[in-house]
Protein backbone atom coordinates (compact mmCIF):
# COMPACT_ATOMS: atom_id res chain seq x y z
CA UNK A 1 0.00 0.00 0.00
CA UNK A 2 2.54 2.61 1.13
CA UNK A 3 4.32 1.89 -2.23
CA UNK A 4 1.35 3.26 -4.39
CA UNK A 5 1.37 6.48 -1.81
CA UNK A 6 4.56 6.98 -2.93
CA UNK A 7 3.91 6.53 -6.10
CA UNK A 8 0.85 8.55 -6.57
CA UNK A 9 2.02 11.60 -5.10
CA UNK A 10 3.96 12.39 -8.33
CA UNK A 11 1.08 13.43 -9.54
CA UNK A 12 -0.48 16.85 -9.52
CA UNK A 13 -3.85 15.87 -7.26
CA UNK A 14 -3.16 12.27 -7.95
CA UNK A 15 -4.85 10.18 -5.05
CA UNK A 16 -2.35 7.81 -3.31
CA UNK A 17 -5.15 5.30 -2.61
CA UNK A 18 -8.13 4.38 -4.28
CA UNK A 19 -11.07 3.67 -2.75
CA UNK A 20 -12.09 -0.04 -3.87
CA UNK A 21 -14.76 -1.62 -3.97
CA UNK A 22 -13.76 -5.00 -3.61
CA UNK A 23 -17.16 -7.21 -3.49
CA UNK A 24 -16.97 -10.39 -1.04
CA UNK A 25 -20.28 -11.75 -1.36
CA UNK A 26 -21.43 -14.00 1.79
CA UNK A 27 -24.21 -16.69 0.66
CA UNK A 28 -26.09 -18.59 2.88
CA UNK A 29 -28.11 -22.43 1.93
CA UNK A 30 -31.55 -21.62 3.29
CA UNK A 31 -32.61 -25.05 4.43
CA UNK A 32 -36.18 -26.85 4.83
CA UNK A 33 -38.58 -29.13 3.35
CA UNK A 34 -38.49 -29.73 0.06
CA UNK A 35 -35.31 -27.25 -0.45
CA UNK A 36 -32.55 -28.23 -2.67
CA UNK A 37 -28.96 -26.93 -3.57
CA UNK A 38 -26.57 -27.42 -6.63
CA UNK A 39 -23.76 -28.02 -4.70
CA UNK A 40 -24.50 -31.51 -3.97
CA UNK A 41 -27.34 -34.11 -3.98
CA UNK A 42 -28.23 -37.00 -1.83
CA UNK A 43 -30.39 -39.96 -1.79
CA UNK A 44 -33.72 -39.74 0.15
CA UNK A 45 -34.89 -42.84 1.71
CA UNK A 46 -38.21 -42.40 -0.69
CA UNK A 47 -36.09 -42.44 -3.81
CA UNK A 48 -36.96 -45.30 -6.24
CA UNK A 49 -34.14 -47.75 -7.16
CA UNK A 50 -34.14 -48.92 -10.84
CA UNK A 51 -32.13 -51.26 -12.30
CA UNK A 52 -28.92 -50.76 -14.42
CA UNK A 53 -29.35 -49.74 -17.82
CA UNK A 54 -33.15 -48.35 -17.30
CA UNK A 55 -33.55 -45.12 -17.24
CA UNK A 56 -34.64 -43.18 -14.35
CA UNK A 57 -38.23 -40.84 -14.26
CA UNK A 58 -37.25 -38.02 -12.35
CA UNK A 59 -41.27 -37.44 -11.24
CA UNK A 60 -42.06 -41.40 -10.60
CA UNK A 61 -43.80 -41.29 -6.95
CA UNK A 62 -44.10 -37.75 -6.30
CA UNK A 63 -47.13 -37.38 -9.29
CA UNK A 64 -49.67 -37.56 -7.39
CA UNK A 65 -48.33 -35.10 -4.68
CA UNK A 66 -47.67 -32.95 -7.79
CA UNK A 67 -51.18 -33.38 -10.10
CA UNK A 68 -53.04 -29.44 -9.82
CA UNK A 69 -50.30 -28.03 -8.19
CA UNK A 70 -47.49 -25.16 -9.68
CA UNK A 71 -44.18 -26.22 -8.71
CA UNK A 72 -43.81 -21.99 -8.83
CA UNK A 73 -45.06 -21.67 -5.16
CA UNK A 74 -45.81 -17.59 -4.89
CA UNK A 75 -49.34 -17.52 -5.30
CA UNK A 76 -50.40 -14.24 -7.09
CA UNK A 77 -46.74 -13.19 -8.38
CA UNK A 78 -46.46 -14.03 -11.74
CA UNK A 79 -50.09 -12.19 -11.88
CA UNK A 80 -48.65 -9.16 -10.66
CA UNK A 81 -45.84 -8.71 -13.27
CA UNK A 82 -48.69 -7.03 -15.22
CA UNK A 83 -49.23 -4.41 -12.57
CA UNK A 84 -46.60 -1.69 -13.39
CA UNK A 85 -47.38 -0.35 -9.88
CA UNK A 86 -45.77 -3.55 -8.47
CA UNK A 87 -42.78 -3.68 -10.93
CA UNK A 88 -41.84 -0.16 -9.47
CA UNK A 89 -40.42 1.36 -6.18
CA UNK A 90 -43.25 3.41 -4.57
CA UNK A 91 -42.50 6.99 -5.47
CA UNK A 92 -45.65 8.96 -4.15
CA UNK A 93 -44.05 9.62 -0.31
CA UNK A 94 -44.07 13.15 0.79
CA UNK A 95 -40.18 13.59 0.40
CA UNK A 96 -37.86 12.03 -1.85
CA UNK A 97 -35.67 11.75 0.86
CA UNK A 98 -32.42 12.38 2.12
CA UNK A 99 -28.59 13.07 0.08
CA UNK A 100 -26.05 12.95 2.33
CA UNK A 101 -22.60 13.57 0.22
CA UNK A 102 -19.11 13.13 2.49
CA UNK A 103 -16.83 15.05 0.12
CA UNK A 104 -13.46 14.67 1.61
CA UNK A 105 -10.54 17.08 -0.22
CA UNK A 106 -7.96 17.53 2.58
CA UNK A 107 -6.82 15.14 4.74
CA UNK A 108 -4.93 15.72 7.68
CA UNK A 109 -0.98 15.63 8.08
CA UNK A 110 -0.92 12.14 9.83
CA UNK A 111 -3.19 10.69 7.26
CA UNK A 112 -0.53 10.93 4.49
CA UNK A 113 -3.26 11.38 1.72
CA UNK A 114 -3.02 13.52 -1.53
CA UNK A 115 -5.13 17.11 -1.58
CA UNK A 116 -8.30 16.08 -3.95
CA UNK A 117 -8.34 18.68 -6.37
CA UNK A 118 -11.45 18.75 -8.30
CA UNK A 119 -13.52 16.80 -5.78
CA UNK A 120 -15.60 20.34 -5.08
CA UNK A 121 -17.10 19.84 -8.58
CA UNK A 122 -18.71 16.79 -7.98
CA UNK A 123 -20.12 17.84 -4.85
CA UNK A 124 -21.58 20.47 -6.46
CA UNK A 125 -22.76 18.38 -8.88
CA UNK A 126 -24.80 15.84 -7.11
CA UNK A 127 -25.94 18.75 -5.03
CA UNK A 128 -27.44 20.30 -8.08
CA UNK A 129 -28.96 16.95 -9.57
CA UNK A 130 -29.91 14.84 -6.84
CA UNK A 131 -31.77 18.54 -5.70
CA UNK A 132 -33.61 18.57 -9.01
CA UNK A 133 -34.79 15.20 -8.79
CA UNK A 134 -36.52 15.92 -5.13
CA UNK A 135 -33.89 14.76 -2.76
CA UNK A 136 -32.49 16.76 0.09
CA UNK A 137 -28.92 17.29 -0.47
CA UNK A 138 -26.94 18.13 2.43
CA UNK A 139 -22.78 18.50 1.95
CA UNK A 140 -20.50 17.07 4.34
CA UNK A 141 -16.70 18.52 4.37
CA UNK A 142 -13.77 16.99 5.33
CA UNK A 143 -15.54 14.76 8.30
CA UNK A 144 -13.23 13.36 11.05
CA UNK A 145 -14.18 9.58 11.33
CA UNK A 146 -16.31 10.38 14.65
CA UNK A 147 -18.17 12.78 12.96
CA UNK A 148 -18.77 10.83 9.90
CA UNK A 149 -20.33 7.59 12.22
CA UNK A 150 -22.63 10.71 14.30
CA UNK A 151 -23.95 11.84 10.94
CA UNK A 152 -25.12 7.88 9.89
CA UNK A 153 -26.37 6.87 13.26
CA UNK A 154 -28.28 10.27 13.20
CA UNK A 155 -29.87 9.26 9.78
CA UNK A 156 -29.91 5.04 10.37
CA UNK A 157 -31.20 5.48 14.26
CA UNK A 158 -32.98 8.74 15.03
CA UNK A 159 -34.27 10.13 11.82
CA UNK A 160 -37.44 9.04 10.49
CA UNK A 161 -37.90 8.00 6.46
CA UNK A 162 -41.65 6.64 6.76
CA UNK A 163 -42.10 9.82 4.58
CA UNK A 164 -39.06 9.28 2.08
CA UNK A 165 -39.27 7.52 -1.19
CA UNK A 166 -35.51 6.57 -0.56
CA UNK A 167 -32.29 7.11 1.31
CA UNK A 168 -29.20 8.41 -0.82
CA UNK A 169 -25.17 8.47 0.18
CA UNK A 170 -22.34 9.26 -1.70
CA UNK A 171 -18.56 9.00 -0.66
CA UNK A 172 -16.21 11.16 -2.46
CA UNK A 173 -12.74 10.76 -0.92
CA UNK A 174 -9.82 8.71 -0.88
CA UNK A 175 -9.60 4.53 0.35
CA UNK A 176 -8.00 1.61 0.65
CA UNK A 177 -9.03 -2.62 1.08
CA UNK A 178 -12.36 -2.09 2.19
CA UNK A 179 -12.07 1.19 3.69
CA UNK A 180 -12.74 5.27 3.17
CA UNK A 181 -11.07 7.94 4.51
CA UNK A 182 -11.91 10.25 6.89
CA UNK A 183 -10.07 13.67 7.26
CA UNK A 184 -7.93 11.97 10.32
CA UNK A 185 -8.40 8.04 9.37
CA UNK A 186 -10.11 5.15 8.14
CA UNK A 187 -13.69 3.76 8.17
CA UNK A 188 -14.42 0.29 7.06
CA UNK A 189 -17.47 0.86 4.53
CA UNK A 190 -19.14 -2.36 5.60
CA UNK A 191 -19.86 -1.21 8.81
CA UNK A 192 -21.33 2.06 7.53
CA UNK A 193 -23.84 -0.24 5.25
CA UNK A 194 -24.70 -2.06 7.34
CA UNK A 195 -26.47 1.05 9.60
CA UNK A 196 -28.90 0.61 6.78
CA UNK A 197 -29.97 -2.76 7.09
CA UNK A 198 -33.69 -3.32 7.91
CA UNK A 199 -32.99 -4.50 11.13
CA UNK A 200 -31.14 -1.22 12.07
CA UNK A 201 -33.33 1.32 10.01
CA UNK A 202 -36.73 0.27 9.71
CA UNK A 203 -38.43 3.22 8.42
CA UNK A 204 -36.75 2.31 5.37
CA UNK A 205 -37.44 -1.34 4.97
CA UNK A 206 -38.70 -2.11 1.72
CA UNK A 207 -37.07 1.40 0.37
CA UNK A 208 -34.49 1.82 -1.91
CA UNK A 209 -30.69 2.38 0.03
CA UNK A 210 -28.52 3.95 -2.99
CA UNK A 211 -24.47 4.14 -2.30
CA UNK A 212 -22.41 6.28 -4.57
CA UNK A 213 -18.73 5.52 -4.16
CA UNK A 214 -15.81 7.94 -6.51
CA UNK A 215 -12.78 5.83 -5.66
CA UNK A 216 -10.01 3.21 -7.02
CA UNK A 217 -10.66 0.02 -6.02
CA UNK A 218 -6.57 -1.27 -6.61
CA UNK A 219 -3.65 0.27 -8.42
CA UNK A 220 -3.80 -0.83 -12.00
CA UNK A 221 -4.93 1.20 -15.28
CA UNK A 222 -7.86 0.10 -17.20
CA UNK A 223 -6.18 -0.32 -20.87
CA UNK A 224 -8.19 0.46 -23.93
CA UNK A 225 -8.87 -2.23 -26.58
CA UNK A 226 -9.82 -1.40 -30.61
CA UNK A 227 -13.81 -2.38 -31.00
CA UNK A 228 -16.04 -0.91 -33.93
CA UNK A 229 -19.04 -1.85 -30.97
CA UNK A 230 -18.23 2.28 -29.25
CA UNK A 231 -19.03 5.59 -30.45
CA UNK A 232 -15.10 7.19 -31.78
CA UNK A 233 -16.12 10.52 -29.68
CA UNK A 234 -14.94 11.06 -26.54
CA UNK A 235 -15.65 14.22 -23.84
CA UNK A 236 -13.10 16.64 -23.74
CA UNK A 237 -10.93 16.94 -20.89
CA UNK A 238 -9.66 20.44 -19.81
CA UNK A 239 -7.45 19.62 -16.88
CA UNK A 240 -5.12 16.65 -15.88
CA UNK A 241 -6.65 13.38 -14.69
CA UNK A 242 -5.54 11.91 -11.66
CA UNK A 243 -6.77 8.61 -9.96
CA UNK A 244 -8.61 7.92 -7.00
CA UNK A 245 -7.50 5.38 -4.44
CA UNK A 246 -10.10 2.95 -3.00
CA UNK A 247 -11.65 0.42 -1.14
CA UNK A 248 -12.51 -3.48 -1.13
CA UNK A 249 -15.91 -4.08 0.42
CA UNK A 250 -18.09 -6.31 1.26
CA UNK A 251 -21.70 -6.10 -0.40
CA UNK A 252 -24.19 -6.37 2.52
CA UNK A 253 -27.15 -8.78 2.63
CA UNK A 254 -29.83 -6.48 3.22
CA UNK A 255 -32.30 -6.02 0.44
CA UNK A 256 -33.11 -3.37 -1.25
CA UNK A 257 -29.62 -2.21 -1.80
CA UNK A 258 -27.90 -0.70 -4.43
CA UNK A 259 -24.15 0.44 -4.77
CA UNK A 260 -22.50 2.31 -7.62
CA UNK A 261 -18.72 2.16 -7.96
CA UNK A 262 -16.67 4.55 -10.04
CA UNK A 263 -14.66 1.39 -11.06
CA UNK A 264 -14.17 -1.90 -11.47
CA UNK A 265 -12.37 -3.92 -8.69
CA UNK A 266 -8.51 -4.02 -8.86
CA UNK A 267 -8.51 -0.51 -11.14
CA UNK A 268 -7.97 3.58 -10.29
CA UNK A 269 -10.92 5.89 -11.03
CA UNK A 270 -9.91 8.83 -12.65
CA UNK A 271 -10.93 12.14 -11.54
CA UNK A 272 -10.21 15.62 -13.68
CA UNK A 273 -8.46 18.75 -11.39
CA UNK A 274 -10.39 20.85 -13.73
CA UNK A 275 -13.42 19.28 -14.14
CA UNK A 276 -14.18 16.73 -11.39
CA UNK A 277 -14.42 12.72 -11.24
CA UNK A 278 -15.23 10.67 -14.93
CA UNK A 279 -18.11 9.24 -12.81
CA UNK A 280 -19.60 12.12 -11.41
CA UNK A 281 -19.11 13.88 -14.44
CA UNK A 282 -21.46 11.47 -16.50
CA UNK A 283 -23.81 10.49 -13.97
CA UNK A 284 -24.43 14.48 -13.51
CA UNK A 285 -24.88 14.76 -17.62
CA UNK A 286 -27.21 11.73 -17.50
CA UNK A 287 -29.28 12.46 -14.32
CA UNK A 288 -29.60 16.15 -16.12
CA UNK A 289 -31.60 14.63 -19.33
CA UNK A 290 -33.22 11.46 -18.12
CA UNK A 291 -33.28 11.27 -14.09
CA UNK A 292 -36.80 11.81 -14.14
CA UNK A 293 -37.83 9.27 -16.68
CA UNK A 294 -35.54 6.38 -16.59
CA UNK A 295 -34.88 3.33 -14.45
CA UNK A 296 -32.09 4.06 -12.38
CA UNK A 297 -29.75 1.00 -12.81
CA UNK A 298 -30.42 2.23 -17.11
CA UNK A 299 -29.36 5.51 -16.07
CA UNK A 300 -26.43 3.90 -14.51
CA UNK A 301 -25.56 1.59 -17.36
CA UNK A 302 -25.63 4.32 -19.77
CA UNK A 303 -23.14 6.13 -16.98
CA UNK A 304 -21.12 2.63 -17.84
CA UNK A 305 -20.88 3.49 -21.33
CA UNK A 306 -20.11 7.35 -21.16
CA UNK A 307 -17.23 6.73 -18.83
CA UNK A 308 -15.94 3.80 -21.26
CA UNK A 309 -15.89 6.22 -24.58
CA UNK A 310 -13.21 8.56 -22.24
CA UNK A 311 -9.12 7.64 -22.28
CA UNK A 312 -6.63 9.67 -20.25
CA UNK A 313 -5.61 12.86 -22.48
CA UNK A 314 -3.43 15.02 -20.12
CA UNK A 315 -1.93 13.89 -17.05
CA UNK A 316 1.75 14.46 -15.85
CA UNK A 317 2.77 10.41 -15.77
CA UNK A 318 3.11 9.98 -19.20
CA UNK A 319 2.03 6.40 -18.44
CA UNK A 320 -1.07 7.60 -17.76
CA UNK A 321 -1.54 8.68 -21.45
CA UNK A 322 -4.60 6.44 -23.50
CA UNK A 323 -5.47 4.48 -19.78
CA UNK A 324 -9.60 3.50 -19.44
CA UNK A 325 -12.04 3.39 -16.98
CA UNK A 326 -15.56 0.80 -16.29
CA UNK A 327 -17.90 1.81 -13.87
CA UNK A 328 -19.71 -0.72 -11.73
CA UNK A 329 -22.99 -1.40 -9.82
CA UNK A 330 -24.00 -4.15 -6.77
CA UNK A 331 -27.89 -3.96 -6.56
CA UNK A 332 -29.92 -5.75 -4.18
CA UNK A 333 -32.84 -3.77 -5.41
CA UNK A 334 -36.23 -6.00 -5.55
CA UNK A 335 -37.96 -3.73 -8.04
CA UNK A 336 -37.60 -1.00 -10.36
CA UNK A 337 -36.45 2.90 -9.31
CA UNK A 338 -37.76 5.64 -11.74
CA UNK A 339 -37.56 8.96 -10.12
CA UNK A 340 -41.12 9.72 -11.05
CA UNK A 341 -41.47 14.20 -10.97
CA UNK A 342 -43.12 15.60 -7.38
Amino acid sequence: MSANKNKETTHLGSDAHSETDTVKESQENPSGNDTATDARTSTKADSISLPLGRPALRGVGHQTRNEGSSVFRFPGFVESLSDEIQLQYRMDHKKRGLAMVFNHENFSLSVGMNRRIGTELDALNLRKYLGRLGFEVVVFQDLRIAEIKRQFERAAFEMDHSEADCFLCSFLTHGDDGIIYGYDGTLPLQELFDYFRGENCKSLIGKPKIFLIQACRGDKHEIGLETDALDKDEPDSYGYTVVDGGPTLTVPAGADMLICYSVTQGFYSHRDTSLGSWFIQALSQVMEQYGATMEFTTILTVVNRLVAQRSVERCLDPRMIGKKQIPCFMSMLTKQLVFTPK
